[in-house]
């Protein structure tokens, strides 16, 4: 893959050489050991915890952007120099820092404007799969009955197709909407009170930045395992692991209002708001 690679940076000779992937840091930091190529080589881990497989070649990347000052620290511990390594947060549309008119989304949604919201994100059939989701999505209608979820399968065709039956089943079509693939997700997530998803770094970057709490659900083995982690330990998600049960989880979570209050005041610490700018910046030199 590397000597694929290879061709594309000959054709297109670029200076800077921006990675948003392990694999492609890995071809390129290889290609440049080789002496085959010599672009600037700059790494966003888009994640919340350092993984091995972002540092593989490590020595040849002039920069590693990082989320949050714990992986500063893992990847000084690792052996990265530590002149590399800047926290600058996950880049991430600026959308989710506009203001928007709630009264427009509720209306937008045929959503309740006096029940509180809930954003259930369940189109991934990876981890624990569809019937997993399931599960904890109908826990949530069972188990938190006064408010409205909005629960969007993305383009995963059959999981819309089971929310739908879920929600005719259980005669709860006033309270939930399904929707599939939906552009919308900065003025859902203005609305919400809480996000229910997998742990892939750039929805929970998005979460966080909108002060929302985190319900993680079905992470794949490894990184998003390592997100979950991360985001219990400080307080601004909990982890439904695969041995736990929903109900249990949904009913002491919603018990006590200071719970919600709380992860949503913890997820201040980890919004960056110019993270973009900021790596352009750096690594521009200005």
């Amino acid at each position: 893959m590397a000597i694929k690679l290879k061709n594309l940076i000959k054709e297109k000779s670029p200076d800077i050489i921006i990675s948003t992937h392990p694999f492609s840091s890995q071809m390129v930091s290889y290609l440049k050991r080789k002496g085959k190529i010599n672009p600037i080589l700059a790494t966003i881990l888009t994640d919340f915890a350092s993984h091995k497989q972002w540092l593989i070649g490590h020595e040849y990347t002039d920069f590693f952007f990082v989320s949050n000052h714990n992986m500063q620290q893992e990847l000084c511990d690792y052996g990265v120099e530590q002149s590399k390594i800047y926290v600058t947060g996950i880049p991430m549309s600026g959308r989710f820092f506009e203001k928007f008119d709630k009264d427009v989304i509720f209306k937008m949604f045929s959503l309740n404007v006096t029940m509180p919201v809930i954003l259930f994100f369940g189109g991934g059939e990876f981890g624990l799969g569809k019937e997993r989701t399931l599960q904890i999505l109908q826990s949530l209608i069972l188990n938190v009955p006064n408010e409205q979820i909005v629960a969007i399968a993305g383009k995963n065709e059959k999981m819309r197709e089971s929310f739908e039956a879920l929600v005719k089943d259980l005669n709860v079509t006033d309270r939930v909407r399904v929707l599939g693939f939906t552009d919308k997700v900065p003025e859902l997530m203005s609305i919400s009170h809480l996000v229910v998803t997998k742990p892939g770094g750039l929805t929970t970057t998005e979460s966080l930045a909108s002060h929302l709490p985190l319900l993680v659900i079905n992470p794949i083995p490894g990184q998003e395992e390592e997100n979950a982690e991360f985001l219990e330990k400080h307080g601004v998600g909990i982890w439904i692991r695969k041995e736990a049960n929903p109900d249990e989880i949904i009913t002491n979570l919603f018990r006590s209002e200071q719970t919600l209050k709380t992860m949503k005041e913890n997820t201040m610490k980890f919004v960056k708001s110019y993270s973009t700018r900021s790596i352009c910046e750096i690594i521009l030199g200005k």
